[in-house]
């Protein structure tokens, strides 16, 4: 019978390299799931956007109504969608898919949260603070830019 680890030894020292690196990385990917976290909040998140004329409820019944197709008919302001390990961004009729890295509690109450671009990790990061004002308002900044956000919920007509 062939012993493996005796044929692993006769490769090259760049073969067994680019294996070792391979279990490396498959062994990353398997640990990095593990110890995913989530978000400290869930659902859909409407902006609080002065430029656009449309009230709170007026955003998730249109929402609730079209579907998705009114985030990218017209004008409509920045929806965010907070799932477990991903959220999904919609601003300007444009669509980001944004997967947790990590989330650090912070003395304020607020979330810093660190995410990258898609679900490969290796990808760029970008960075959040998530502050719930109360259980339908929060407060996102990215940058220097704050913004409100408020929750469509399933009942009283919005989502």
């Amino acid at each position: 019978m062939i012993n493996p680890f005796r044929l692993l030894l006769g490769w090259p020292p760049c073969v067994r390299a680019a294996i070792r690196i391979l279990v490396l990385l498959v062994g990353s990917q398997s640990s990095f799931a593990a110890s995913a976290q989530t978000y400290p909040i869930s659902g859909v998140w409407v902006a609080m956007d002065q430029r656009f004329l449309v009230s709170k409820t007026g955003a998730c019944l249109t929402l609730k109504r079209l579907g998705a197709d009114a985030l990218f008919e017209g004008p409509f302001p920045t929806v965010m969608i907070f799932s477990v390990r991903e959220r999904f961004v919609v601003r300007g009729g444009r669509a980001a898919e944004l997967a947790i890295r990590s989330v650090k509690s912070v003395n304020d109450g607020s979330f810093h949260i660190t995410e990258s671009l898609g679900k490969i990790p290796w990808f760029k990061t970008r960075t959040l603070r998530v502050k719930v004002v109360d259980p339908m308002l929060i407060e996102v900044t990215e940058g220097a830019v704050s913004t409100r956000f408020f929750k469509c919920s399933s009942d009283s007509g919005s989502l």
